[in-house]
């Protein structure tokens, strides 16, 4: 007897409810994506640059993407991309993604992965910020204390690197700091995109563009040769960078957010600071200090804040 839409879908999800699952896809998200910087520290380890570990991410992750891509071209309900939005997308990818990884790549030769992570979480504060610089749009007192929260949390975290590495740490947390930036700008301008073309294909389409913006970027800098003459482990870590920190993330994400929305799905990528402080603790021997756990919990906090915003104002 054959099953009905609903009771398949039900078998596919193992018994759990639509909102647990978005729980579920957000948090393996944030895991994953939080891993990103670990496996960069791991690679630089090889001696190898940051433009060259962005080729190889790049690399292994356009086919996925152009797979994706092809999938919903080949649907009968897909309507052509106008000339205009196109060019958006493509603007999009070189701000949000490849000028946002070369950045946080850049800045992870100096700075830690556990603060790298840290950093890159001012993003929604940032989005806040823009928007009301450039969209003119109305701040509340509960935004600027989550804005003072995120800040303070960071440069408390931060002071245990400044002391050790002094010049270096500043210069990577600058960096990083751009990247998060970029990333901002991306987030404001994709609102419009994505209901347009629909997030898979707008994820794909973006991606592949910030890839060949990569690419073109190394073969400008470097020689193609570097990528053939690397130890095993080299392509391993480019592959897990490439599917398991980008490709894997970007739907998973996407997928936690259509279940249970963008407030709850920032929750669970709440825990990505977290993670990558433990796991650079195991992994890299980075020391958790004092100043980072409490400044991770402080940052967290604003962050929470400024999720919670919209509920509290309506």
């Amino acid at each position: 007897m054959s099953q009905t839409p609903e009771k398949a879908k039900e078998h596919f999800s193992l018994g759990f409810s639509e909102e647990t699952l978005g729980y579920l896809y957000a948090l393996g998200g944030t895991v994953l994506f939080s891993s990103k910087g670990v496996l960069v520290k791991l690679v630089y380890k090889f001696g190898i640059d940051s433009v060259t570990v962005l080729a190889l991410r790049m690399i292994f992750a356009i086919p996925f993407f152009a797979f994706v891509l092809y999938q919903e071209s080949a649907k009968t309900s897909d309507t052509p991309i106008s000339r205009k939005d196109y060019g958006i997308v493509v603007l999009l990818a070189f701000i949000g993604y490849y000028m946002a990884s070369f950045f946080d790549f850049w800045g992870l030769e100096y700075l830690s992965a556990s603060m790298e992570r840290l950093v890159l979480f001012t993003y929604p504060a940032l989005v806040l910020l823009l928007g009301f610089v450039f969209l003119k749009k109305k701040v509340h007192k509960i935004e600027i204390y989550s804005v003072a929260l995120t800040y303070s949390g960071i440069l408390l975290a931060f002071l245990p690197d400044a002391e050790a590495q002094g010049k270096s740490a500043w210069i990577g947390a600058t960096l990083v700091f751009l990247s998060a930036l970029a990333y901002a700008v991306y987030l404001i301008g994709s609102g419009q995109m994505i209901p347009k073309l629909g997030s898979r294909k707008f994820t794909a389409l973006l991606m592949i563009w910030s890839g060949v913006f990569v690419l073109i970027h190394f073969l400008f800098r470097k020689d193609y040769k570097i990528l053939i003459n690397q130890p095993l482990p080299v392509y391993a870590y480019g592959f897990a960078l490439g599917f398991l920190t980008t490709v894997l993330p970007a739907f998973l994400t996407t997928a936690g957010i259509q279940r249970i929305g963008s407030n709850k799905a920032s929750i669970a990528g709440s825990v990505g600071p977290v993670f990558t402080l433990f796991l650079a603790a195991i992994l890299l021997g980075e020391i958790i200090t004092w100043e980072n756990m409490v400044g991770t919990i402080i940052v967290l906090s604003g962050v929470f804040l400024l999720g919670r915003k919209k509920k509290v104002l309506d």
